[in-house]
């Protein structure tokens, strides 16, 4: 009797702060799917603060091809996973989970157990970045169930799967323009927005946000340190007088080095989870 059919998986070992870089180089690399493990998600790893990402690819020599550029400069492997196994490999580190008062977020695939009041999120990662595991994402989400009355119009900066926008048009908003550099975000944005009811209410595109149109009341961005740095100028021109905006993406040891970027700007709030934070800033007062 012949052995079942294996597809290889690729696994990368990196510090909290490498995890944004790793996981784009692994799509550069031809990666089919991703899925994040840490102590925060479904793996304990005896090595705290170590994050293991499993990418998934097409064949043996693609992955063996994305092995040999990784090793050197990441802790990488290569693994086997019996065929009928790796197509749904990448959903287990995804289930249902309450963000905040009223958010319930689960995957299509997971049948979601609302109560009254409930704001319920279908919400598949694919391919992009942002299914509520990792805590940048579930900071922000939080932040948008405090504080979103309704009525607001939102920018989502490095959208991700959508799922920010989603959620601010399910807790109220009145719209959202969500914009990525990558086209995959585009085309998964689109797909959860759909899932959601909410696709005539979210404008996703690649337009550079030099390129955006108009100012927001809410404008986010969950990107990370080292490019929101570069970003207080563009960003503070896309908000409406009075408007907030959210960070978020930022390691807890570069809090201070954000901050000084966004100095002009008044802290209103900031939160922590784990290694990560958040933060809300204002315009001062003139």
């Amino acid at each position: 009797m012949s052995s079942p059919t294996r597809h290889p998986f690729v696994t990368v070992r990196v510090r909290p702060e490498e995890l944004e870089l790793a996981q784009l180089r692994l799509w550069e690399l031809g990666a089919t799917g991703l899925e994040e493990r840490d102590q925060t998600t479904i793996v304990r790893e005896p090595d705290h603060g170590v994050v293991v990402v499993y990418a998934a690819f097409e064949d043996d020599v693609a992955a063996r091809r994305a092995l040999s550029e990784l090793r050197g400069k990441y802790d990488a492997d290569l693994i086997q996973v019996p065929h009928q196994e790796w197509a749904t490999e990448w959903r287990r580190g995804f289930g249902a989970q309450r963000i905040g008062r009223r958010l319930l977020l689960h995957p299509s695939w997971e049948p979601a157990q609302s109560q009254p009041g409930d704001v319920v999120l279908t919400i598949d990662p694919e391919n992009a970045f942002g299914s509520g595991d990792h805590e940048t994402t579930r900071l922000v989400l939080g932040l948008l169930d405090a504080r979103i009355g309704g009525g607001e119009r939102v920018l989502d900066v490095g959208c991700g799967s959508g799922i920010l926008s989603i959620a601010a048009i399910r807790l109220g908003a009145i719209s959202s323009i969500a914009v990525d550099i990558e086209e995959d975000a585009i085309v998964v944005t689109k797909r959860n927005a759909a899932l959601n009811g909410v696709a005539s209410d979210i404008d996703v595109s690649t337009t550079p946000l030099t390129s955006v149109e108009g100012v927001f009341g809410l404008v986010l961005a969950n990107i990370e340190t080292r490019v929101l740095v570069h970003m207080p100028t563009d960003l503070r021109a896309r908000m409406a007088p009075g408007g907030t905006l959210i960070l978020s993406g930022i390691l807890r040891k570069e809090r201070d080095e954000l901050l000084a970027a966004y100095a002009t700007m008044h802290l209103e709030e900031l939160i922590e989870e784990g290694e990560w934070c958040a933060c809300v800033l204002r315009e001062d007062a003139p």
